[in-house]
């Protein structure tokens, strides 16, 4: 078998087989807000109310497309929706950034291979569907179908609020040599367009509001922006934040992988041509998403973005006997494990956050993730479904949620 066939079996294997974890799951999700998604359009729906997925906020278009799923096929398809946009997402996002490189399987395979990346886009969640227009976005602008562009882009934000700002600062780069000639038509158009596009969106949120700013609950902005749990967070200090971020960064570059790449760290940086208009909106990205990421260590989800765009630069400046070699150190993680420290948790019930308490340094050897994800026997359908109402039984069952009475 030729090494692209080869390539090709892999990458379809992968697709296939995310596809059964995100069918075998069911409503056992990883993610604990997929069910307030699925109940936030089962509020539209029954009670015509828009109850916004957060609590205070929501993020319209998955919480539509994800109940309606559930809703007519069950929380299996949903899952599997999710993971296929998350699938298509990897190959735009290739198309938009390495159309010179035609070593598009070893690409999906290089991102499939982050176990974190693999297993967290296998929920019912808004991140998967967010990175899709994203990368749909993307595609287009690089392009130039501008117009579709803004729409999609319009949308990312409509997915996941905080998307807008990768959004406006890469329309900004990206027409920053028409700026310099005084020339910003362009840039106004896009940002008029993907604007009215996010925020039409979100009309029902701002009509729940009064068309007040009051649901934002955003650090630094609110007077009590110390305080702790802030988006499922720790309190905003140095030594609540730094720690847990830097653990978690460890975790999902890859416990193998990231020695390697430190090692590679000097050899990528001397290859990056970091004038370029393509690097410029990737860094941008890396530094505005692990900013982000550091004030609310909280979901693996929310780093996907620096992850995938990190293998972008990786991808377009070393040679390809170095990625698969990344890669196998990706896979590693898959069947073995170890870890550096031991977590103490306020509560030991499954059901509660998690909310760490202490740690002490101890290397442990064990499972690997995907390992782990089979041989788990901890369920939190029973505590999600508690939230379920009418649609409970069905909801446990993962079956179509409208066949309830």
């Amino acid at each position: 078998m030729k090494k692209i066939e080869t390539k090709l079996f892999i990458s379809i294997f992968l697709f296939f087989f995310g596809a059964y974890i995100a069918y075998e799951r069911g409503s056992n999700f990883s993610d604990g807000d997929s069910y307030s998604v699925i109940n936030a359009f089962l509020s539209l729906l029954n009670r015509e109310l828009y109850t916004p997925s957060r609590g205070a906020y929501g993020h319209p278009i998955p919480e539509v497309l994800i109940g309606l799923i559930a809703y007519n096929f069950g929380t299996r398809v949903s899952n599997i929706f999710c993971f296929i946009l998350f699938y298509l997402s990897i190959i735009f996002f290739y198309k938009a950034f390495l159309k010179n490189n035609n070593n598009i399987y070893l690409f999906i395979i290089l991102v499939l291979s982050n176990s974190y990346l693999f297993l967290e886009n296998t929920n019912s969640i808004d991140y998967p569907i967010a990175l899709f227009f994203l990368s749909l976005g993307f595609y287009f602008l690089k392009y130039q179908k501008f117009f579709l562009a803004y729409i999609f882009l319009g949308m990312t934000i409509a997915c996941r609020a905080n998307f807008l700002t990768f959004i406006y600062p890469t329309l900004i780069i990206f027409f920053f040599n028409e700026l310099q000639n005084k020339k910003i038509k362009n840039m106004i158009i896009s940002l008029l367009i993907v604007t009215i596009v996010g925020l039409l969106f979100y009309y029902p949120l701002f009509d729940l509001h009064n068309y007040s700013l009051n649901f934002l609950d955003l650090p630094f902005v609110k007077e009590n922006d110390d305080r702790v749990g802030w988006y499922g967070g720790p309190s905003l200090q140095f030594s609540s934040l730094f720690p847990r971020f830097v653990y978690k960064i460890y975790l999902i570059v890859g416990i193998f992988s990231i020695f390697y790449l430190l090692a590679l760290l000097i050899e990528l940086i001397k290859k990056i041509q970091f004038k370029e208009i393509d690097n410029i909106i990737l860094f941008f990205i890396l530094f505005i998403n692990i900013f982000v990421f550091y004030f609310m260590p909280t979901k693996i989800l929310i780093i996907n973005p620096f992850i995938i765009f990190s293998y972008i630069i990786i991808f377009k400046y070393l040679d390809p006997k170095k990625i698969y070699f990344l890669i196998f150190l990706n896979f590693a993680q898959w069947f073995i494990f170890y870890d550096i420290v031991e977590i103490k948790y306020k509560e030991k019930n499954i059901c509660f956050a998690k909310e760490a308490v202490d740690y002490n340094f101890k290397l442990s050897i064990k499972k690997g993730l995907l390992i782990h994800h089979f041989t788990d026997d901890e369920n939190m359908i029973e505590c999600y479904s508690q939230f379920m109402g009418n649609y409970s039984d069905n909801f446990k069952k993962s079956i179509p949620l409208k066949l309830s009475k």
